[in-house]
């Protein structure tokens, strides 16, 4: 039996390339948008993250994320070449296509990532991406990467609740949907719904339907998946915002080894029984006031946590990823 294959996979690791983004969508989690700070994860962390994780861990996809990660081009073809050192089968992106303006930029951004090693490509659209990026750019962008032969290319839509569900970004982003899968069929279109936390929570609430207060458990935390910002914060995938270790202090493969979701003294909350009604109740303890219902486990999630940062310095990191209270 060889090494590799007793190694713990990792399903995917994700580097935050930046929080900065062409856009400052309604729906974003982390808040992504021009103003943000201007930090970037560097070529050698990755190097220093990757060489670490490789050594104890089979890790199957990277993933680099943003904020928008083809913002600085050059960096992203540094890390995605880094990335390719270590034999890693699967590297992607999403990006929103901003750089299908014109054919020539396309073409060449298209090129520079499937030379470096990209087999998949993401493409955010749907009605709030679409209020800054013309679908048209996307279009181009889509066209230039599959003109490359990128293996995988996919349409990333976000509804409020079922796409089925009757509002007016559920009907534009039907809309522009239906018009790429018609015009480019070898896109796989994936759709999900929107979670209400960050930026969501002050402009689509009104959108859905009050619960009470949602008592699910939070499930998402059992995949082995794990995201890296460029402060060395490291999230579970599923949920930034809520630390596990910072591995600019700690090698990452030892927070995620030592990580055990029931002991995280938040994480621990939301997968007992009672669900993120554990965290309401934590913060209440604290002070906070509870609204009278909640969107959804993620609303409430987040909102007790935006209340309860101060007391939990470095778990609840980074804070451009909350609000500030007064």
């Amino acid at each position: 039996m060889s090494a590799e294959s007793i190694k713990k996979p990792i399903n995917m690791l994700t580097f935050l390339v930046s929080y900065k983004c062409t856009n400052e969508c309604k729906h974003c989690a982390l808040q992504a948008s021009p103003n943000q700070e201007e930090i970037t994860v560097e070529p050698e962390d990755v190097r220093k993250y990757l060489e670490d994780v490789t050594k104890n861990y089979l890790v199957r996809e990277v993933n680099f994320f943003g904020g928008e990660p083809l913002l600085n081009l050059d960096l992203l073809i540094c890390l995605i070449e880094e990335t390719k050192k270590f034999d890693i089968p699967k590297i992607g992106l999403p990006t929103n296509g901003y750089w299908g303006k014109h054919d020539t930029i396309a073409k060449k951004y298209a090129n520079k990532l499937k030379e470096a090693g990209v087999n998949l490509v993401g493409f955010s659209v749907d009605a709030f991406h679409q209020e800054f990026i013309p679908l048209d750019f996307v279009k181009r962008a889509i066209n230039a990467v599959h003109e490359t032969g990128i293996e995988t290319i996919l349409i990333i839509a976000q509804t409020i609740g079922s796409q089925n569900d009757k509002n007016p970004f559920n009907d534009k982003t039907n809309e522009i949907t239906n018009i790429i899968s018609k015009e480019f069929p070898f896109c796989q279109v994936i759709k999900s719904g929107v979670q209400v936390k960050g930026r969501a929570i002050k402009n689509l609430v009104e959108y859905f339907p009050i619960l009470t207060i949602p008592k699910d458990k939070c499930l998402i935390f059992k995949a082995p998946m794990f995201m890296i910002d460029p402060n060395g914060w490291v999230f579970h995938q599923g949920c930034q915002g809520i630390c596990i270790g910072n591995a600019k202090k700690t090698s990452l493969s030892k927070i995620i080894s030592k990580f055990e979701p029931r002991k995280h003294p938040i994480i621990g909350k939301v997968v007992a029984k009672g669900g993120v009604s554990n965290l309401l109740e934590l913060a209440i303890e604290k002070g906070y006031k509870s609204q009278n219902g909640y969107a959804d486990k993620c609303h409430l999630c987040f909102s007790a946590r935006n209340f309860l940062r101060p007391f939990y310095p470095n778990i609840l990191e980074p804070s451009n990823v909350y609000f500030y209270e007064k």
